[in-house]
């Protein structure tokens, strides 16, 4: 019974969360890497230089990728974490604006890097396109380092594998709580 549960979550683990982070990050291929420059330490805006999307790049994922650092003079229990509005652009036509969260998790890291996806266009108009983001507040966690990763023909994650996976983690953890 332990090695059957021990293979479920194996299972699950594969076509879970991790069949999801590759979906999300790593399928398709890299079609730009753009970095941002910094408008305001002290407001911790950023912007980028204007990049360009086709609509043979669809379906598209914009993938934020920073880095931050904070104080480690914190509590245990509250790590820092910034919510975040990002602005897109296309040919100066501002879209709404998406938000996100940058959350340390712990205070053990006080360097952490942060890939967050922010939007999977399905169709694209094609375009100059410039992203900018900005705190909803003063930052937390300062940011040191942003850049923008532009990923064609990305892949939108199956939730019927990933349920599976789900379900197959459930069932592993149940099969081992039981022995």
């Amino acid at each position: 019974m332990k090695t059957l549960s021990l293979l479920l979550l194996a299972a699950g683990m594969v076509l879970g969360p991790t069949y999801w982070i590759y979906a999300k990050f790593y399928s398709g291929s890299q079609a730009a890497r753009v970095p941002l420059s910094r408008l305001d330490a002290e407001a911790g805006t950023w912007r980028s230089a204007e990049f360009k999307m086709t609509a043979e790049m669809a379906p598209v994922g914009l993938i934020l990728k920073s880095q931050g650092s904070f104080a480690p003079n914190m509590e245990e229990n509250r790590p820092p974490k910034d919510l975040y509005a990002a602005m897109l652009r296309r040919d100066g036509e501002s879209a709404k604006p998406l938000g996100f969260e940058l959350n340390a998790g712990s205070i053990g890291n006080t360097n952490p890097t942060f890939n967050t996806h922010l939007v999977l266009f399905q169709t694209v108009k094609e375009g100059g396109y410039q992203l900018e983001i900005k705190p909803s507040g003063p930052p937390n966690i300062p940011l040191d380092k942003v850049e923008l990763e532009v990923r064609q023909h990305l892949v939108e994650p199956n939730p019927n594998i990933v349920m599976a996976g789900v379900l197959l983690l459930v069932f592993g953890i149940l099969g081992l709580v039981m022995v």
